[in-house]
C-alpha cells in the first residue's frame, strides 16, 4: 500500500515550525488570506466572460416534479436542475416543495444541452421564474434555492459561470442559518456524524492540519491519524484546477476550509477533490463548523509519516 509521505525529507516538527511561520506571508501574496473566499472566484480567464444562462433558451411546460427533484415535461424529456447537491439522498430531495411551487403547471426557459445521463435526464440552468425579466445576467432557479438554504452548490461543468452569483446566494443562507445550514458544515473531527452522511453531498468545515503526498495523491489531513480521520483527496483532475488557479494542495496547509462533496470511506471519511471549486477558505476561527468544532489538534500537532 502506497504510504503518505510529506514532500520534504526534514524533521516534520522543524517543517511545521516553518510551515506555520511562511504560510501567512505566501497565502497573503497569493490572495487566500481574505474570509470567505472561494478558489472558485480566480477562474481560468477563459470562462471570466461566459454568461450563466447562455442565449437564446428554450421553453417547455413542467408537468411534474418528481422526488429527485427533476422537471418533467410535457414531451416527456427530463430536465436535472444542474449543479445542486444535499438535502437528500435516494429520498425526496428538501428543495422538491419549493420547485413544485415555483413551477409545477408552469412554462419556463432553460439552457440544457444534448447529452443525457443513464437515467435519461439532461442538465439544465433554469431561468428562476419569479424573476422580472429572463436574461443572461439574470437570476437562476437554482440561485433563489441556494439563497434560501434548500440546497447547496455543486460545481460541474456546466455551472461554472454560475458559480459566483450562486455561492454569494449560499452564504447569505449560511450567514442567516436557513434550512440546511441549521446543522452544516459538518465538523471535520465528528466522524460519527460524517460517517452518517456517507454517500451523501455534504460541506465538512476544519483546519486542514498538513498536506500529504504521495506519486499520485495529496492527502488534505484533517486530524492526526489518517486512517479514521477525515481526508481530501486531490488527484490528477484536482491537481490540474488548483494549478489554473496558481495553486498547490501544499498551499492550504494550516487553513481553516470548507469542503464540499461526496463523502465516502477510505479508512475514514473522504472527499474527493475534482474542482478547486470545492474549497473554501472559511477566513477564521470564528467561522469554525458547529457540533465537534475545532478539536482536531490544530495547534502543536506532530504528525508521523508513512502509515501509523
Amino acid at each position: 500500500m502506497a504510504m503518505r509521505t510529506t514532500s520534504k525529507p526534514s524533521d516534520p516538527r522543524v517543517c511545521a515550525r516553518v510551515r506555520a511561520r511562511l504560510a501567512p506571508w505566501l497565502l497573503a501574496a497569493i490572495g487566500l488570506l481574505v474570509p470567505g473566499a472561494v478558489l472558485a472566484a480566480s477562474p481560468p480567464p477563459a470562462s471570466v466572460s461566459a454568461p450563466c444562462l447562455p442565449v437564446p433558451l428554450a421553453r417547455g411546460h413542467v408537468a411534474d416534479v418528481m422526488a429527485s427533484g427533476d422537471l418533467v415535461l410535457d414531451d416527456g424529456s427530463v430536465l436535472r436542475p444542474a449543479g445542486l447537491g444535499g438535502g437528500g439522498a435516494g429520498t425526496t430531495v428538501s428543495w422538491r416543495a419549493a420547485l413544485v411551487e415555483r413551477v409545477a403547471g408552469r412554462e419556463i426557459a432553460f439552457a440544457a444541452g444534448p447529452a443525457r445521463d443513464r437515467y435519461g435526464r439532461r442538465a439544465a440552468l433554469i431561468a428562476d421564474p419569479g424573476a422580472t425579466a429572463v436574461a443572461e445576467e439574470g437570476p437562476t432557479l437554482q440561485q433563489a434555492l441556494l439563497r434560501e438554504g434548500l440546497a447547496l452548490a455543486r460545481p460541474e461543468d456546466a455551472v461554472l459561470a454560475c458559480l459566483p452569483a450562486w455561492l454569494a446566494a449560499e452564504a447569505e443562507a449560511r450567514r442567516e442559518r436557513r434550512a440546511l445550514w441549521r446543522q452544516l458544515p459538518l465538523a471535520a473531527a465528528n466522524i460519527a456524524a460524517l460517517r452518517a452522511q456517507q454517500g451523501r453531498f455534504t460541506i465538512v468545515a476544519g483546519h486542514i492540519l498538513d498536506v500529504g503526498k504521495t506519486a499520485r495523491v495529496d492527502y488534505l489531513n484533517f486530524g492526526r491519524v489518517w486512517r479514521q480521520d477525515m481526508t481530501g483527496r486531490v488527484e490528477a483532475e484536482g491537481q490540474a484546477s488548483l494549478a489554473a488557479r496558481g495553486l498547490a494542495p501544499a498551499d492550504l496547509a494550516g487553513r481553516l476550509v470548507r469542503l464540499r462533496g461526496t463523502l465516502f470511506e477510505a479508512g475514514g471519511p473522504a472527499i474527493t477533490v475534482r474542482r478547486a471549486e470545492q474549497i473554501e477558505l472559511a477566513g477564521d476561527a470564528a467561522q469554525a463548523p458547529r457540533g465537534g468544532g475545532m478539536e482536531n489538534g490544530a495547534e502543536g500537532r506532530v504528525r508521523p509519516t508513512g502509515d501509523e
